[in-house]
């Protein structure tokens, strides 16, 4: 393959550059992918500011493409299958391996439904590369295991904690409170299934506004009464609202974490002990979560489309990555190889 394969290459900090990198050869156990659409990611930003990959790393690992060279060893996948990756496998994009800023990318051990997906013609370019993000809120969802009748917030709405609110609302959750300073972000959170939304900057008491909604509960091992909040799901990354949540919780209730969080915090263990709480991280995804993601919007129960506020071409993508810090411009930025 002797085409041109330009390649958005991370060079330091605040320093995104995109060259041209050799296509890569096709192994008996790889596939070759014509990179269609990529996101930027919060972990994308994460190493655009901190650095944290080595110098020359090829990023993005939220994308969509086109088979152009299946191995001989791959197996149930064939030469124009559209896909989408399970980047976890072999770190792709996040450092280990080239990732999806490209026009083109090699998946080593390809193998389907384990780290590359077909997805139907039902599923845009621009809804294969919001796959992966999806796959990440609804795993976080699956673990909490929630049932139609809880009472649910959601702290923060940036793209994790929205793609998350939809996979709640394709579940059937209907009591989901969104919660963020931007305007813009909660019109999308309603847009998506949040029944209410909340601006701590305009809204006054969090947690009278959550008791006004679904009420409150005495807690007999608890100083007075609590909102009837039974999970939260902390995707802003700020440290106060990760109190914030336990302070809230009913007893029993759940907190899912999906957020990465820059600086360590002090938080009070007794609410934790006190009210019995469960506290889990979510990070990854099984097999499951994307068969579950790709079914959902080939079916058109969740459309993330409205979240994507930004497209760049892969020739701008050091502008998609100013735009895409830029929370109070950018909800979701689309990175275009095609």
């Amino acid at each position: 393959m002797k085409e041109a394969n330009p390649s958005g290459v991370f060079h330091d900090v605040h320093d995104i550059r995109v060259l041209d990198k050799e296509v890569p050869e096709i192994t008996d156990d790889s596939v070759i992918i014509k990179v269609e659409m990529t996101g930027i990611c919060g972990t994308d930003l994460h190493i655009y500011h901190e650095g944290l990959v080595p110098q020359g790393s090829v990023l993005g690992h939220e994308f969509c493409g086109e088979l152009v060279e299946v191995g001989k060893d791959v197996k149930d996948l064939k030469v124009g299958d559209r896909v989408v990756v399970n980047p976890m496998y072999n770190g792709v994009g996040l450092g280990p391996s080239p990732g999806g800023f490209a026009k083109f990318v090699k998946i080593d051990k390809a193998k389907a439904n384990h780290n590359i997906y077909v997805i139907p013609d039902t599923i845009s370019s621009e809804k294969g590369a919001l796959v992966e993000p999806f796959c990440v809120g609804l795993a976080a969802i699956n673990k909490t295991q929630l049932t139609a009748k809880d009472n649910v917030l959601v702290s923060g709405c940036g793209t994790i904690g929205l793609v998350t609110i939809a996979g709640l609302k394709s579940k059937g959750v209907e009591n989901i409170i969104a919660s963020d300073i931007s305007e813009k972000r909660l019109e999308l959170a309603k847009t998506l299934g949040a029944k209410y939304t909340f601006n701590p900057k305009t809204d006054g008491s969090l947690k009278d506004k959550v008791t006004e909604l679904f009420g409150s509960v005495m807690a007999l091992d608890y100083s007075g009464k609590l909102p009837n909040l039974t999970a939260a799901f902390e995707c802003s990354g700020v440290s106060a609202l990760f109190g914030q949540c336990l302070e809230l919780l009913a007893p029993d209730g759940k907190l899912t974490v999906l957020a990465i969080y820059s600086k360590d915090m002090t938080i009070s263990p007794n609410h934790v002990v006190y009210k019995r709480l469960q506290i889990r991280g979510s990070l990854f995804y099984s097999n499951e979560d994307f068969l579950e993601a790709i079914d959902l919007m080939d079916k058109g129960i969740v459309d993330l489309t409205p979240i994507v506020s930004h497209h760049f071409p892969l020739t701008d993508l050091p502008k998609a990555f100013e735009v895409q810090s830029d929370s109070s411009q950018s909800v979701k930025v689309i990175v275009d190889s095609i």
